[in-house]
């Protein structure tokens, strides 16, 4: 017997998810460093030390100065991953020049054993998060039968544009891998300030690789999910960002970039 993806949803939905009163009442916020725009046009450096971002949030997304792979927070830790695929702990005085983080605490869980692309991925979580004028945060389990990242190599001055940078981005083909997707959904009017709909990174079980997720197949999903209706936003003060034409940036370009 076959089920659509519709009927699965409700299914997982009537049969996995639950929300306590004491996480409904809990009210969490997103903190960010920088802009989306910002990182798009070259502003890869950034005054934010990563002790400091700990302070706002230990799950999140982001990068480094100079562009210098992918940042993952997770576990209360945060990790790197460089071009070369490799996962390594980030030292509390080095600095990003855009990060997204909170402090996770999951309203809801829901289990997915059927197999899902990440386009399929995508449908159940508008199906199992449906209001998208919330901020979201996703901590997904998962094992891949297939699995396909990114990270971006470091930068030198002077910066290109970010869609030139990630012409030269080294590519992924993980295979059988278990591990986490650690990322968010924003909503469309964030435009700008970060990116419109999904966007993860992962990290393998044994937190040896990981990087910006671009393709996946997989199954036994454990979906855990943070609604916020808080942001905060830091906006850097120093010279390279305050030089920067946050107007330019096109939506293709961001839409290429992340995708």
């Amino acid at each position: 017997m076959t089920y659509s993806l519709k009927a699965i949803s409700f299914i997982l939905i009537t049969l996995s998810y639950f929300t306590s009163n004491a996480q409904k009442d809990r009210n969490t916020k997103i903190y960010q460093y920088a802009t989306i725009n910002a990182l798009m046009e070259g502003g890869f450096d950034g005054d934010m030390t990563f002790s400091d971002l700990q302070k706002k949030g230990t799950f999140g997304i982001g990068t480094f100065n100079e562009l210098d792979g992918e940042m993952i927070g997770f576990d209360n830790h945060f990790y790197q991953i460089k071009s070369d695929g490799k996962a390594y702990e980030v030292l509390p005085s080095q600095k990003t020049p855009f990060a997204v983080v909170t402090n996770f605490y999951k309203d809801n869980v829901v289990f997915a054993h059927q197999t899902f692309d990440l386009k399929k991925l995508y449908a159940l979580l508008d199906t199992i998060s449906p209001n998208k004028n919330l901020y979201v945060a996703y901590k997904i389990k998962v094992k891949c039968q297939t699995l396909k990242t990114r990270s971006v190599s470091k930068q030198v001055r002077p910066y290109p544009l970010m869609i030139d940078a990630v012409k030269k981005q080294s590519v992924f083909e993980l295979g059988t891998i278990s591990g986490t997707l650690i990322g968010f959904r924003f909503p469309d009017y964030m435009k700008g300030l970060n990116v419109p709909g999904y966007h993860f990174h992962f990290l393998s079980d044994d937190k040896k690789v990981g990087g910006h997720v671009l393709d996946l197949s997989g199954s036994n999903f454990e979906i855990e999910i943070d609604y916020m209706d808080d942001f905060e936003l830091h906006i850097p003060d120093n010279e390279a960002f305050n030089k920067l034409n946050l107007t330019k940036t096109k939506a293709e370009d961001l839409e290429k970039v992340e995708k």
